[in-house]
């Protein structure tokens, strides 16, 4: 079996963030290491990775307002 060819202009930032609006995928195989990472292209994407920015960060002001 043929490893898939792997398209290098997909790769944004130096190769940080996956870009591909032709793949429907959600979550796509990291470039380097073990795991997968967001495709950006998809809309939903960037609801899930603007929670787990946010989430923490009103946990910490949360934090700090109450002290």
């Amino acid at each position: 079996m043929e490893a898939p060819k792997r398209e290098i202009n997909v790769w944004k930032w130096g190769g940080l963030f996956y870009y591909n609006p032709k793949n429907p995928d959600l979550f796509v195989d990291k470039r380097v290491g073990v795991g997968q990472t967001f495709n950006f292209a998809h809309r939903k994407a960037w609801y899930i990775f603007f929670f787990l920015i946010l989430f923490p960060l009103i946990g910490i002001l949360f934090i700090l307002l109450l002290s």
